[in-house]
């Protein structure tokens, strides 16, 4: 480089130090002692790599002193984290290395953060519930307004009038719930062992067995989790339901047999599925009948539904082996005491009286006429297909017009009879679906009568689907309560020529009269007093402070003017929690607070809770003994709590974006063997695994590596480990080579960093450089194309990256971004080691799901390379070389933790203190302490 050019580029950091302190009450001063100090800092290290003219890795000093508040974070950080300069380059000692740190970090002149931000719906749900003593998950009913922003705690996220209204509605749905006007529903108990009809592509995984029913695995041919729906059982009240399934493991493999539990819409072919919610997982072990409890918030609408999960039963259609389900039982509306816990909660000395509750047994009906006290009749019957097997319950079995000795002249028709004038607002047919389709209804014509002579004319005529397997409504012009309902056949399949007719299942529409009964709790106070005592108390915890009667006064005049219009005590209670709780000194954080005490309570539980403080915090805040060491102690408490589950999800929600994780799914053809099940517990390994480095206090390099992880036996199977049995999560031992343990080989992390096709160096390295170990990075330029990795060509994926980095403006990233992703290449789109890249290949006509799926194996992997001039051969190679840094994944992790809690992105000081925080030895650098340091240093006031 010429020396005027040098000049050139250390007048230029001159000039921008001078035009700096034009800003500044010291603009008259000339350059300080400290200013020169880093001046001649950077023309040592820095200028000769960095100037104009050489600009590696496409940086350029002087237009950063032009830009400095944009690329002001990028040298800061390459800095502090000893990226820069590179190692066989002279570098600054440690001394020269504080110096410019603390000189960079105080011409950060922007940085400034709003006092309040919004409660994030999360925090507002559980706040709630725990205020109310309910659990009720309403957070995806509030909008996500998290934006492009990484946690969804960012001050810039305002508070929309969307999420008002929603917030305003999941309020009222809480207090609802938790003091219901018309009282708690009783407990009923239902008991089945039959399940609905399916379409026969599956119902033939299903067969009767003793005296209940066995099922084997299948997946739909659409590639779907095929479920099968208990019969019977349908939510009368949306509460929290006892599901006790009855059942044992068939079969002499030693791997347990799976029960996948789910609730949703009933659906009678994968043509047309509904959405299902996994509820649970049951793990069958034992070859003798056992009880199986799943505790699970059900809706009026949904159904249950079972699909049983072993390799050993894939589509038997008459084996012996698979899951045994005895029966079903059912309990609910479920409360854990008596009186519920949000009376003793919010109503907390208030006089009450009760009654005792009672479970009873729920009625059974086969059809909703039986339930009505209805009958029917029919027109003839053929021995063998009666009438009442229209009203079974199944469509398997069937009513059948006289067809032998004699066939039966028309017209072929079935009478219903509305003995109590019930109100009928149509019929439900369904053909039955067996056989060769004779018989089946094509058009219909629908009569009234009182007397079951005088029919007049039609009510309503019309067609029926015959290809349609499942329930066809036929509703009414007008409801009736009319004694008959005459369905007549005028229509119908017939293959000989004769006149016949057949239906699998008639039924009526209408509302079966079921009531749920009630229990409810009279509150014997009518005291104003009372009512401003429960106001208060509530409002105490909601706003973690103490109050003053002008502070309530708001929320007083709510209640009393219900109480005083309405003269309904509850009622009055729930308005005046309302205003509380949408209020904006609920809605925004952190709140106004009587003292420092308080504030320092409400900021832990906010964090470590997403809740409000309990009365343990509450009380050393009141007696102002939330000092230190206090802090240290009430800090380790609540870590240990199950509340701080809520924490660590939303942390790795947000910090791994696990919240993408169902977003993407892996193609069926590629990845045959992933499945609702795997899905279902990749992420609880990743959220188990950091609890455990939380509640153990490990060594923050576990993250990287670890000699153990958390396992089942679905989880086993597909990282081929091999020994393990049931699906209870555990920590397993894992073998010395072993290229399993840490985060970045865990499945959850490996589909997220995917398409659910292909894999992606340049995905899976930017992740880990912006998560694991700190790289700041550049968004990409506008005018680059992303690249579609091909392995049917000549040039391997390596190569068509390499293609892309003869981009200058590509080239300065992708070298902190690809080696990285390069390395964990042997893991495909699920996670599953490979040494082969597939190929999909094309299938014969309409995709019919396999096992095998549909690929060929390609090129071989490669999962070399050299990241900050370091080689690597694989990701155990690449592990090694990350965990010599101790301090840099440490202040990776710190970082995203203080953002996580604060809401904000620390400032070039604070990333200066919070790397202090760092013990210097790796064996003291524990992943619980380091996250008490960073709660302490949060709570300091700067």
């Amino acid at each position: 480089m010429g020396l005027e050019l040098k000049r050139t580029t250390i007048l230029a950091i001159a000039l921008f130090i001078l035009v700096s302190n034009l800003f500044s009450s010291d603009s008259k001063k000339p350059l300080s002692k400290t200013d020169n100090q880093a001046i001649g800092i950077l023309e040592n290290y820095c200028i000769d790599c960095h100037d104009e003219e050489t600009k590696k890795g496409n940086f350029d000093l002087s237009f950063f002193i032009e830009n400095h508040e944009e690329n002001l974070h990028l040298v800061f950080e390459n800095l502090i984290t000893g990226k820069m300069p590179p190692v066989n380059k002279q570098r600054p000692s440690q001394t020269e290395q504080e110096k410019i740190l603390h000189w960079l970090s105080k011409k950060q002149n922007n940085h400034s953060i709003n006092d309040y931000r919004r409660t994030s719906r999360h925090e507002f749900v559980y706040s709630v519930n725990d205020l109310l003593g309910v659990r009720l998950d309403l957070a995806e009913n509030i909008p996500e307004d998290r934006g492009t922003n990484d946690f969804d705690s960012n001050r810039k996220i305002l508070l929309t009038k969307e999420a008002l209204d929603s917030y305003f509605s999941a309020a009222d749905e809480m207090l609802d719930f938790a003091l219901p006007e018309k009282g708690f529903p009783n407990e009923k108990i239902w008991l089945t062992n039959s399940i609905k009809d399916s379409h026969d592509t599956y119902s033939i995984y299903t067969q009767n067995y003793e005296d209940g029913i066995l099922f084997s695995w299948t997946r739909a041919n659409n590639g779907n989790n095929y479920s099968f729906f208990y019969d019977h059982f349908e939510p009368p009240v949306k509460g929290w339901y006892e599901l006790t399934f009855d059942a044992k493991k068939l079969g002499q493999f030693d791997e347990d047999v799976s029960i996948l539990v789910y609730s949703g819409k009933y659906y009678f072919a994968d043509d047309r599925p509904q959405p299902q919610r996994l509820l649970g997982v049951i793990s069958l072990t034992n070859k003798e009948l056992q009880s199986h409890t799943i505790r699970a918030f059900l809706h009026p609408g949904e159904n249950v539904s079972v699909h049983c999960y072993s390799k050993h039963t894939f589509r038997q259609k008459k084996g012996r082996d698979g899951a045994f389900i005895k029966q079903l039982k059912v309990k609910g509306p479920v409360l854990e005491k008596w009186p519920p816990k949000s009376y003793n909660k919010i109503l907390d000395g208030i006089e009450i009286s009760f009654e005792e509750k009672k479970a009873i047994k729920a009625p059974i009906y086969q059809t909703r006429l039986k339930a009505i006290g209805g009958s029917l009749s029919v027109s003839s019957e053929q021995i063998g297909m009666e009438k009442e097997k229209m009203q079974d319950g199944s469509n398997r079995t069937f009513w059948h017009s006289r067809f032998r000795p004699t066939v039966a002249e028309p017209p072929h028709f079935v009478i219903i009879h509305n003995k109590e004038h019930k109100e009928i607002h149509g019929l439900s047919y369904s053909k039955w679906t067996g056989g060769n389709g004779n018989g089946q209804v094509k058009a219909y014509s629908v009569y009234l009568s009182d007397d079951e002579i005088n029919w007049g004319r039609p009510v309503i005529k019309g067609k029926l689907d015959t290809l349609r397997s499942y329930e066809q409504k036929i509703i009414f012009p007008q409801k009736t309560n009319r004694s008959f309902i005459k369905f007549e056949v005028t229509d119908a399949v017939s293959l000989d020529g004769k006149s016949i007719a057949s239906i699998g299942k008639l039924d009526v529409i209408t509302s079966v009269n079921d009531p749920t009964l009630r229990s409810k709790i009279s509150i014997l106070s009518k005291s104003e007093k009372d009512l401003k005592g429960v106001i208060r108390n509530f409002a105490e915890s909601a706003f973690s402070t103490d109050l003053t009667n002008e502070d309530l006064l708001p929320y007083y005049n709510v209640s009393l003017l219900s109480y005083r219009n309405e003269g309904h005590f509850l009622n009055a209670v729930k308005a005046g929690l309302k205003s509380i709780i949408c209020s904006h000194r609920f809605l925004l954080a952190p709140g106004e607070h009587s003292n420092k005490y308080y504030e320092t309570a409400s900021k832990l539980s906010r964090i470590l809770w997403l809740s409000v403080p309990d009365q343990e915090l509450l009380g050393l805040a009141r007696s102002a003994n939330l000092e230190t060491e206090t802090i240290r102690q009430q800090i380790d408490r609540m870590l240990k709590d199950e509340k701080s589950k809520r924490m660590i999800h939303s942390f790795c929600s947000q910090w791994l974006n696990l919240r993408s994780f169902d977003k993407v799914n892996p193609s069926l053809k590629l990845y045959p063997e992933y499945n609702d099940i795997l899905n279902h517990y990749l992420p609880i390994e990743t959220e188990t695994f950091i609890n455990h480095l939380i509640q153990d206090n490990l060594n923050i390099n576990n993250l990287i590596h670890s000699n153990f992880a958390f396992l089942n036996q679905r989880l086993a199977q597909h990282y081929d480990i091999k020994g393990i049995t049931g699906q209870k999560i555990r920590k397993v031992s894992l073998p010395e080579d072993s290229v399993r343990g840490g985060l970045m080989t865990m499945g959850s992390i490996l589909k997220i960093t995917a398409d659910g096709f292909d894999t992606s160096p340049i995905l899976r390295g930017a992740w880990i450089s912006k998560n694991i170990v700190g790289n700041t990075l550049s968004p990409p330029p506008e005018n680059i194309v992303a690249i579609e990795p091909d392995h049917s060509n000549n040039r391997n994926l390596k190569e068509q990256i390499e293609a892309h980095k003869n981009n200058k403006a590509c080239y300065s990233c992708h070298k902190s971004i690809d080696p990285y992703g390069f390395a964990l290449e042997n893991f495909d789109a699920t996670g599953k080691w490979r040494t082969q890249y597939k190929i999909e290949k094309p299938h014969r006509g309409t995709f019919q799901f396999t096992l095998g799926g549909y690929y060929n194996l390609s090129q071989r992997v490669d999962s070399s390379g050299t990241v900050e001039n370091q080689k690597f051969d694989n990701i155990s190679d690449l592990k090694k070389i990350i965990i010599s840094d101790h301090k840099r994944i440490a202040y990776s992790f710190i970082k995203k933790f203080f953002e996580y809690a604060n809401g904000y992105q620390p400032s070039l000081s604070e990333r200066l203190d919070l790397f202090g925080l760092i013990p210097n030895n790796p064996k003291n650098c524990k992943t619980k302490d380091l996250i008490t340091e960073v709660l302490m240093y949060s709570l300091r006031e700067r």
